[in-house]
């Protein structure tokens, strides 16, 4: 009766262990096989000897080294370490990848009869949900990251939870202070302290942002950066309880308001002009005695200069070297100015409002795929010598020459007055000069034009190269609305862009082109011809 009331309890412990989720066996004190349930059998297609009771477990394991069970690598290693865990099991779980692509969880346990009891769980759908997880996170950040403001999210708690790239671009700090989980207070400090709000009591600016934060009013304000730029911020509560917060650079729209406001201002102090000028006209004639009275004082220096003079030519000789380097760039006045130390070192990357002139040849192309090479060397000569004395003379920088192509910045490296006029008197002084060239290159057979576009405003001006090989260059939107607008220019046309006809309007003749479709442009752009200086 006994023993059938145990194969009775025998079988009924089977048939649960058989119907687990999960597979099982059971491994004796010398590492033999006692028992494995049916999901065990199904999750490991091994021939059936390998798993009989009695059978030792470390040749299941070799079984399942070498046919990639444990992915690749030494054989003896990786059976020898699952031997170890099976004799010194650590109660801790770890992962099997299957040659099949399933993925199974470990777990092995000491019991009091000096056995092991291994448990095999299939958490191949959690893997793939972590995955699939994974790949949508990766692609909300994605989005996020190309959105054109700055977005940061922040929890209930003030923490920061994400912030996108633009954000990390307009807020130029330690990038711990952006890491998920750091409190955003520190972040509104740090930019407290670094002159971000403006000057003023950092706590109290710090509290209002803070406040600004835990209650958004759904209202924007706006910040002005120690660089010049503006951004508006506005803040917006989310169902979770935390806050998003989105900032937009709004730094044009400012900069077209003061615009504005100084021709507002222009044409009130035009009443005042005639009293200024004859004001300066009494200051001048002071200036002038200043400066015979400072002609006389430098004349009894002169001979404490001669003396100077042998130290100043060993340091002349040394900054020789600097000079080479600048006069690649630049024309000799502009170089001398330097050189002299009336200048800033222009080869440092820096940020300036600058004027763009790109100019080429029309019908260069088909030229040079009919004339011999000499004669399209002869014609770059007359092109680029004609172009030269117009640059010196209008002190423009010359950022590159490409061929028949001569892109020419003004007011970098040094600043230069009207910087927008001078631009367009050096291109009418250029078309002027090109006439008598196309008119005798027409006579050889060439028909050639001239065409130029101009643009203004920001661009990051420096260095561009490596160590051996630098060029002097502009880097912005600036540079290629020059360039497009060039590509649309007819024959004789300076085109020039919005920004460009609003500084000089007053001073030129113009006939408007209407709006040109540029590539790399959004929106279409208002092109105007310059006709003519006015008198």
């Amino acid at each position: 009766m006994a023993d059938g009331a145990s194969s009775s309890a025998e079988a009924k412990f089977n048939v649960v262990l058989d119907n687990m989720p999960g597979a099982l066996a059971y491994t004796d004190a010398d590492l033999n096989i006692v028992f494995c349930n049916d999901r065990f059998k199904e999750m490991y297609e091994v021939p059936p000897e390998l798993l009989q009771p009695g059978r030792p477990y470390v040749g299941l394991l070799r079984y399942l080294a070498e046919h990639g069970y444990y992915g690749a690598g030494d054989t003896e290693a990786m059976v020898a370490r699952r031997v170890e865990s099976l004799r010194n099991p650590t109660g801790r779980s770890f992962e099997d990848h299957t040659p099949d692509g399933r993925w199974y969880r470990i777990l092995r346990r000491r019991i009091e009869t000096g056995g092991t009891v291994t448990v095999m769980t299939d958490i191949t759908e959690q893997k793939l949900a972590e995955q699939d997880l994974a790949s949508k996170e990766a692609q909300l950040h994605f989005a996020l990251d190309n959105m054109p403001g700055a977005l940061a999210y922040t929890d209930a708690n003030l923490k920061m939870v994400v912030c996108n790239e633009r954000f990390k671009e307009m807020y130029i700090v330690p990038q711990e202070l952006l890491q998920p989980g750091r409190p955003y207070v520190d972040l509104l400090r740090y930019l407290a302290e670094n002159g971000y709000y403006g000057a003023g009591d950092v706590d109290a600016m710090v509290a209002q942002r803070v406040e600004s934060l835990r209650n958004p009013t759904g209202k924007s304000f706006e910040d002005h950066t120690p660089d010049g730029r503006w951004y508006r911020i506005l803040r917006r509560r989310v169902a979770t309880g935390g806050t998003v917060t989105v900032m937009t650079d709004i730094t044009e729209q400012k900069q077209a308001e003061r615009d504005l406001m100084d021709a507002t201002r222009r044409t009130e102090e035009a009443n005042k002009l005639i009293t200024e000028k004859n004001r300066a006209l009494e200051a001048l004639y002071s200036e002038i005695r200043d400066k015979n009275r400072q002609v006389e004082e430098q004349a009894a220096q002169i001979a404490e200069w001669n003396a100077r003079l042998e130290t100043r030519v060993t340091e002349q000789v040394a900054k020789i070297g600097q000079m080479s380097k600048l006069t690649r760039f630049l024309s000799p006045k502009v170089s001398d100015l330097i050189m002299s130390g009336d200048a800033d070192d222009p080869l440092k990357t820096h940020r300036r409002d600058i004027t763009v002139v790109f100019v080429d040849l029309r019908g260069f192309t088909g030229f040079t795929e009919t004339a011999e090479p000499e004669e399209v060397m002869n014609v770059l000569r007359e092109y680029h010598a004609e172009l030269g004395r117009a640059i010196i003379e209008f002190d423009g920088t010359i950022e590159h020459f490409a061929g028949d192509g001569v892109m020419i910045i003004f007011n970098a490296p040094l600043p230069v007055e009207e910087h927008e006029l001078q631009a367009i008197r050096m291109t009418l002084r250029m078309r002027e000069s090109m006439v008598g060239l196309i008119q005798s290159w027409k006579k050889h057979g060439h028909a050639l034009g001239f065409g130029v576009g101009i643009a203004g405003g920001y661009a990051t001006i420096g260095t561009i190269g490596f160590e051996g090989r630098l060029d002097y260059g502009a880097i912005g939107t600036v540079t290629n609305l020059a360039a497009r607008l060039c590509g649309e220019a007819g024959d004789g046309q300076i085109l020039i862009s919005p920004r460009v006809f609003t500084k000089t309007e007053d001073r030129i003749d113009v006939e408007p082109i209407g709006e040109l479709t540029l590539k790399g442009f959004q929106r279409p752009v208002h092109a105007c011809n310059v006709l003519r200086l006015r008198a």
